[in-house]
């Protein structure tokens, strides 16, 4: 028994779920919206983020808005208050134009006292000279400003009172091993610096630009965006194909008794020219998972790799049965591919089709073997 809100008993009863619920949602739980998951994030995984935002989005937006020279990444002790450094124009004259994004990680929305000495550093280092002023210069976190600095980023010369004011607590001993006191020129340069460039990217705004980027949906899920473009087989024949075509013709010749190493021979059998068209849109569609990786998937994940050893294992002993001729191979050899359950947990798995299957069996014997005394994937008996 409970209590209900005007203090009358309450008995409690079995409760009643009236949500429809998935298979997905019981494994993995209920569903957490990018912009909360970026709250709890921890340091090693925002500073890897903050690696694929700027190769997957940061460099790509401004080689086509801003025609960036190059971006780069100064993180450390010795960075002078600079983190990731995008160069508009690039020279070694002190003219460059640049923008800069200092990352910060808390486990809340940034304060004024934890940035002041960063507004320090800028100062300091572009009076001296070791830097240009930037173009602009925004902070990035997790959880974002809070107001009070949002509120001193929008008010620039509140900001520059504000950094005055709190140099002695923040910023003398802690923006170089020697003392930086705010007196004379520097004081000076302080008053008549432009505040104007200091600016923040909220997560949301980050958040926005980073699902633009191929890594999104492997830290926040939501599945790809994506689906893989079919490509058509060309017309003619390419380098890249030689190798499993010279090894079609083999079995061809095998099954014809005579030597097969062109598209005007093998025309005057009608059948086996349409097999050989089929095995080439075959070893294309299998392409086009491959292209559809390199693309819009992470380095690295090796997906396609991954099927193609898994095709290997599953047809290599059909590969070495007994057969009339190199062209039952070939046939033998593919019609088991189809048949083939690969694993569920590959990327791709959800992609593959009958072709893709059969066209990575041309994909594999198109490699040529990493052990010459062991045959990988020959579609041609060897008794010539």
């Amino acid at each position: 028994m409970e209590k209900s809100v005007d203090g009358e008993l309450k008995e409690i009863r079995e409760p009643r779920y009236t949500k429809e619920v998935s298979n997905k949602q019981l494994l993995m739980g209920n569903y957490v919206t990018p912009i909360d998951r970026l709250k709890v994030i921890s340091e090693d995984e925002f500073e890897e983020l903050i690696e694929e935002w700027i190769y997957g989005y940061l460099m790509s937006e401004y080689e086509e808005v801003k025609k960036i020279d190059k971006v780069i990444r100064l993180a450390g002790s010795g960075d002078k208050g600079r983190d990731v450094v995008a160069f508009e124009k690039y020279t070694k004259d002190g003219k460059e134009l640049w923008d800069n994004y200092q990352c910060k990680h808390y486990n809340g929305p940034l304060a004024p006292s934890q940035v002041w000495v960063e507004f320090g550093k800028v100062c300091y280092y572009t009076y001296k000279g070791d830097y240009s002023v930037p173009q602009n210069y925004y902070f990035v976190s997790p959880q974002g400003v809070g107001t009070s600095l949002a509120d001193l980023l929008m008010k620039p010369e509140e900001l520059k009172k504000g950094l005055i004011k709190n140099w002695d607590r923040h910023c003398l001993n802690k923006i170089s091993k020697e003392k930086v006191e705010l007196t004379g020129d520097f004081k000076n340069y302080v008053e008549q610096f432009n505040f104007s460039i200091f600016d923040s990217i909220n997560p949301g705004e980050l958040i926005n630009q980073y699902q633009q980027t191929k890594y999104f949906p492997f830290r926040f899920g939501g599945g790809l965006i994506e689906n893989p473009k079919r490509i058509g087989k060309p017309s003619e024949i390419k380098k890249d194909e030689q190798l499993y075509v010279r090894k079609l013709y083999d079995a061809y010749s095998q099954r014809k008794r005579e030597k097969i190493t062109s598209l005007s021979r093998l025309r005057k059998y009608k059948l086996l020219f349409q097999h050989f068209q089929r095995q080439r849109t075959y070893f294309y569609q299998a392409e086009s998972l491959r292209v559809f990786e390199r693309d819009t998937m992470p380095n690295g994940l090796n997906a396609f790799e991954e099927l193609k050893e898994q095709v290997y294992h599953g047809i290599i002993d059909t590969i070495y049965e007994e057969y009339e001729d190199g062209y039952e191979r070939v046939k033998a050899t593919t019609e088991k591919a189809k048949t083939l359950i690969l694993a569920s947990d590959n990327i791709l798995i959800d992609f593959v089709n009958v072709q893709d299957r059969m066209g990575i069996c041309h994909h594999l014997a198109n490699e040529k073997s990493k052990e010459p005394d062991e045959a990988q994937v020959i579609w041609v008996i060897d008794d010539e």
